[in-house]
């Protein structure tokens, strides 16, 4: 048998394992390993883990001012940013579902004239409106013995059945309504496509009992108003009319009742309009998580460490590549001259499209960018001219004058008794005796 010591070591490492990244790490994934955001957006961090299919996932909201642009499902097991559009979809309806409905919350906190519906409080009035209920029934009940004893007719075990009615119903609204509050709390502390669905049913019950509750009240206080007009044209003395009176006051409760309908139509048309509208924008929140990937993938191929691209030629990264090679000093030198052409544009368009945020263009034009470049570190630089081949004509002409200044040197030194005479004009004298 297990210590309890070892039992709980095994359940913290279970813990750990079902947890393996953290909110934090999730964010970190999000906001500082990759490059998924535009400048001026903003994040949340999540609290709690949304579980879809039973596997739990770190959703990350990205705003723009109070609205969102699209959500980041990192799993909780992995790390990893979610591939699956279907789970992704699930996700995103839990996730926007639960930020519709904190908002609302929020907005009618700050006083819109709405309450919010499923609290205690709401729970004990509707308690407190069963017991006042059953209460009606024993006045009626007064009632109908007295116009009994005096041979008045009157619908008085209708009235009464109808209060019986209601004051159930009641009771069950003020059970459904704890059972609301509970289902809200399970969703908004571990969300998940069950608990939004049973929130959202516990709400919907809680709705058709208020409504089906305010219609009964009505139909009784139009059988009370007949039963009083009964009354008051009957054969009863004044002393008896009055004392009947205050036993067909409409209950405690029921006069209020009216207006938590008109409050619960009102909650129940916004909590309608949140979701309708968080439904309707699933598919452009899946849409924008496509193009933030699309953007990282990019950024990466253009801006990053690429393991192909350094292998091939040792530059870590496209743009350190392709400024090295389009250089100033370094352009002409490069053997593949096309290629050096084809860099250029290709880089440029990668960078445009990019800007332009025409993330599938960019990446076209920066895959052919890393091949351009590769082909030309491939081919190398230009080889050193030699000297027989790249002699200048300039070059030529001037070692040309030099030979032919040396060739009238050389005359003049070896010619030089002649050279002299022409200079003088006296021939020279011969020797007779030589």
């Amino acid at each position: 048998m297990k210590s309890p010591l070892v039992l709980g070591l095994l359940l913290l490492f279970c813990a750990g394992y079902a947890l393996a990244a953290t909110s934090v790490d999730a964010l970190n994934f999000v906001v500082n390993s990759n490059y998924f955001l535009y400048d001026g957006e903003t994040y949340t961090p999540p609290n709690v883990p949304v579980k879809y299919e039973g596997k739990g996932y770190w959703v990350v909201p990205v705003t723009s001012g109070s609205d969102v642009i699209t959500y980041f499902p990192v799993s909780s097991e992995t790390g990893l940013l979610s591939d699956s559009r279907a789970v992704n979809r699930g996700l995103f309806e839990v996730a926007d579902n639960l930020r519709e409905l904190q908002l609302l919350k929020s907005s009618l906190s700050a006083g819109t004239g709405v309450e919010w519906l499923f609290t205690q409080k709401y729970q004990t009035i509707f308690n407190e409106t069963a017991l006042n209920l059953n209460d009606g029934i024993f006045s009626l009940n007064t009632v109908e013995t007295t116009l009994k004893d005096n041979h008045v007719e009157g619908d008085v075990s209708g009235l009464r059945s109808s209060l019986r009615q209601m004051s159930l119903s009641s009771s069950e609204l003020s059970a459904k309504i704890s059972e609301a509050y509970s289902a809200e709390n399970s969703f908004v502390t571990a969300p998940s496509e069950d608990n939004l669905s049973a929130m959202k049913g516990s709400y919907a019950k809680v709705f058709d009992l208020i409504s089906a509750l305010n219609s009964s009240s009505l139909a009784y206080q139009t059988g009370l108003t007949k039963l009083k007009n009964a009354i008051s044209v009957s054969s009863l003395d004044a002393q008896t009319k009055s004392q009947l009176e205050p036993l067909l006051r409409l209950p405690q409760g029921l006069g209020a009742l009216r207006n938590y309908n008109l409050g619960a139509t009102q909650l129940k048309q916004a909590l309608d309009a949140r979701f309708s509208s968080s439904s309707l924008r699933i598919d452009s929140l899946l849409e924008q998580l496509d193009e933030r990937i699309a953007k990282n993938n990019v950024h990466r191929l253009i801006y990053t460490s690429n393991a192909t691209l350094a292998k091939e030629t040792g530059f870590d990264s496209l743009s350190k590549a392709q400024a090295t090679i389009l250089a100033p000093e370094n352009k002409g030198l490069w053997e593949n001259q096309p290629k050096v052409n084809e860099l250029e544009s290709d880089y440029k368009n990668a960078a445009d499209y990019y800007s332009k945020r025409q993330f599938a263009q960019a990446q076209k034009s920066a895959v052919r960018a890393i091949d351009d470049a590769v082909s030309v570190y491939k081919k190398g630089r230009k080889t050193a001219p030699t000297a027989s081949t790249d002699i200048s004509r300039d070059l030529l002409f001037k070692a040309a004058g030099i030979l032919l200044v040396l060739l009238a040197i050389l005359y003049v030194v070896n010619n030089r008794k002649k050279v002299g005479e022409m200079v003088t004009g006296k021939a020279e004298e011969i020797d007779p005796y030589k």
